[in-house]
């Protein structure tokens, strides 16, 4: 069976889960300690737990339980005291409690859940994300990052996370691995966070594994503003510690087709655009490109009770999970 490591969480890994359950695989996810946004951030804030809304997701796309269960830990509060928190974030928080470790919540959840493969917190610690921005600005958090207050802000010029250690199951699930998928997802707060935790980037840098990478569908305001397709390649190398003119990223698959217009018009009010396909300074890097029409025809509705902004559009799951396995069948 192959082993399928994917660096990321929240919806966008969610969805690639629910494409690759279809193929003999098994498939870890590695997610940040970093979130403190939305349910995640409040649970975090007033429990001092992990932070479990990536974690959730992830062992939900990996679930093969009966729906109800499954939609239990996907619901959320629209009303009350509790709105705008997920039953899920609850329970894992208060499995923590109960097993005394996030380790032990996890492992808990997914016996409930049924889960087939593994979900894996990339550092022992939460840890906090911020960003130094071209302009000198210093962003402290990553809600904030990931959910500008202004509608104009300057480029990311670099990353920067509070010290952490490395966990040793993530360092020997990419040691096994068969291929590792970064993205697709937010590259500044779901998927390069990650690789800021010590010799998590040189372990994929060395690894002989093929090394993925799912390029987004839109831009992000305040992260991946104009960015074309060969801009996602050339920050995960940087994030990855590549050498110049030698890519680390083996391929790149990237979406080619355009959304509705009606879609798009809805981006545009929230100063985001679709990536552009620029397949030939992407082969420049030395990475192979498997260009498609991965987008899902499918325009998703923002769940009640979510503060959170999500996407509308995602990659259709069979299709971007069947590129995936033949790259290593």
């Amino acid at each position: 069976m192959k082993t399928v490591v994917i660096i990321g969480g929240g919806t966008a890994t969610f969805t690639l889960l629910k494409g690759l359950r279809q193929f003999p695989t098994n498939n870890i996810v590695i997610v940040s300690t970093a979130d403190d946004g939305g349910s995640t951030g409040v649970l975090r804030k007033d429990l001092g737990v992990m932070p479990m809304g990536d974690i959730r997701q992830c062992l939900v796309g990996l679930s093969y339980t009966v729906p109800a269960l499954q939609d239990l830990f996907m619901h959320r509060f629209d009303r009350g005291t509790l709105k705008g928190q997920s039953v899920g974030n609850i329970l894992l928080a208060g499995l923590q409690e109960v097993t005394g470790s996030p380790e032990g919540a996890i492992a808990e959840a997914a016996r409930l859940l049924n889960v087939r493969g593994e979900v894996l917190f990339v550092s022992k610690e939460p840890t906090t994300l911020s960003a130094k921005l071209t302009d000198g600005t210093t962003i402290k958090s990553e809600h904030e990052l990931d959910e500008p207050v202004t509608k104009k802000r300057a480029p990311i010029a670099k990353l920067m996370l509070t010290k952490a250690t490395a966990n040793p199951r993530v360092l020997d699930a990419i040691a096994r691995a068969d291929v590792i998928i970064l993205g697709p997802g937010d590259l500044y707060t779901s998927t390069f966070p990650n690789l800021l935790v010590p010799s998590v980037a040189e372990a994929i840098k060395n690894s002989k594994a093929q090394r993925v990478l799912v390029t987004n569908i839109m831009t992000k305001l305040g992260q991946t503003d104009g960015f074309r397709a060969s801009d996602f390649v050339h920050e995960a190398n940087k994030y990855l510690g590549a050498t110049e003119g030698i890519s680390v990223i083996d391929t790149v698959i990237v979406n080619t087709k355009h959304p509705e217009a009606s879609t798009i018009a809805l981006y545009k009010k929230e100063k985001a655009a679709v990536v552009e396909p620029d397949i030939e300074a992407i082969k420049k890097t030395g990475a192979k490109v498997i260009a498609e029409a991965v987008i899902s025809n499918h325009v998703h509705k923002k769940q009640n009770g979510d503060a959170l902004k999500r996407s509308l559009i995602r990659h259709d799951a069979d299709k971007t999970a069947e590129i995936i396995w033949n790259l290593i069948k």
